[in-house]
């Protein structure tokens, strides 16, 4: 979870972005994208390629609001908007897709009348006064439409405004269930869920073994890290059916505490170490740090250092294909333009790639090729790493989540 000053250096950067934003690139209005792509719109479910866009799905909801006070006390007004939807898991291969839908339930003199999906009204839970709670709605579908909607695990669906989590991460290699991290304020557990009309879950990971962090998947990797202040960190081996539970490694040598984003790539571990913060805040001569375990030998190596920076560098996506770790550094305090950068395991070396201004990675293509950055505004590019090529999708804004398919 980002810390306070994490939080400080992102807000900075958003303000000072402007500088990256006034050489974007004309492009066509019609919204197109140089590779096949899923996309989180408000209210929408995207499938856009080189020849146009389409939708897949379109959600709305009808929310009642009771005036308390002034002229119009009494009164109750209606008002419709597009769903908010997030976390979007896509199978490359068959364009099988899976999100959520956040659902805010009632909450004092608002109600939630009603949440209506491609035409389909959609059951949301109730409390026992028939109050609509809050949580999020798995949606699962393909290149056709929505298949199916379920409300996952009962207990994530709360009445005391807390909201708990359900993220769809990534499906199973084929394609026949999807894996979804969930979260509370304390805990976080994975659940595996069948791609059907009638999705079924099973537990896959319980509470108490991986933190609040959670824990990141590589697509077309079988291991993932855990860390936890009593459990230490583990590698977790996952069940490739996805109907069996992950099986945990022993406790590493290395420290739960300031150890962020880490990946397994191969026979190694690639991670951002926190730097030393002290009463004065960051201290720069003890930055955070890039590093990489031989999870063979338990040789651990620096890679990479964020000078003048104690947090904020963490990786962000990684191919397994290609052995490299992404990741970007805001350049607050220098140039005031964020960089995106490539590690390669097997070259050993850092390499800065022509997209300036970047805030965030939502995707990387199977074969590692392509990458779908995030820019101010949820306006979202595709970036080709063999050509140097950058394609902004236009007529595209609020995007909250994407991903690439390579069908078959």
């Amino acid at each position: 979870m980002p810390d306070i000053l994490r939080s400080t250096v992102l807000t900075a950067l958003l303000a000072t972005s402007a500088t990256a934003w006034a050489e974007t690139p004309v492009s066509p209005k019609t919204t197109v994208s140089p590779a096949p792509l899923i996309a989180l719109a408000p209210g929408k479910v995207l499938y856009i390629d080189t020849e146009g866009s389409r939708t897949l799905a379109d959600c709305e909801q009808v929310r009642e609001h009771r005036m308390l006070g002034g002229p119009d006390k009494g009164k109750l007004f209606r008002e419709t908007e597009p769903c908010s939807i997030w976390f979007l898991a896509v199978h490359p291969p068959t364009g099988r897709w899976a999100m959520t839908v956040s659902i805010m339930g009632d909450i004092s003199s608002t109600r939630l009348v009603s949440v209506t999906l491609s035409g389909r009204k959609v059951d949301v839970p109730t409390d026992k006064a028939g109050r609509a709670k809050g949580g999020h709605m798995l949606v699962m579908g393909d290149l056709e439409g929505v298949v199916a909607i379920t409300p996952g695990v009962p207990a994530q669906w709360t009445s005391n405004h807390v909201q708990h989590s359900q993220r769809p991460e990534q499906f199973t290699a084929d394609g026949s269930r999807v894996l979804v991290a969930n979260g509370t304020v304390t805990t976080a557990d994975w659940w595996s869920w069948s791609f059907g009309p009638r999705p079924e879950g099973l537990h896959v990971l319980p509470t108490q073994v991986t933190d609040t962090a959670s824990n990141d998947l590589v697509l077309g990797e079988s291991r993932t890290v855990m860390r936890h202040e009593r459990g230490g960190v583990r590698v977790a081996t996952l069940d490739p059916t996805g109907t069996k539970p992950w099986k945990l490694g022993p406790p590493l040598k290395q420290k739960r505490k300031g150890l962020l984003s880490p990946m397994v790539l191969g026979d190694s571990m690639v991670f951002y170490r926190e730097g030393v913060f002290d009463e004065g805040g960051c201290d720069e001569s003890n930055p955070a740090t890039y590093r990489r375990l031989d999870l063979r030998t338990g040789q651990e190596k620096v890679w990479g250092t964020h000078d003048t920076y104690c947090s904020g560098g963490e990786l962000l996506e990684a191919s397994a294909r290609r052995k490299t770790a992404y990741f970007i550094q805001s350049n607050y305090f220098s140039t005031g333009v964020s960089k995106l950068y490539e590690y390669s395991l097997d070259r050993d070396e850092v390499r800065e790639l022509k997209a300036d201004g970047m805030e965030g990675v939502h995707d990387i293509s199977e074969d590692g090729r392509r990458l779908v950055l995030r820019a101010r505004g949820g306006v979202i590019g595709v970036y080709d790493n063999d050509t140097d090529e950058f394609a902004w999708l236009t007529g595209l804004e609020k995007v909250t989540d994407a991903g690439l398919l390579d069908l078959r």
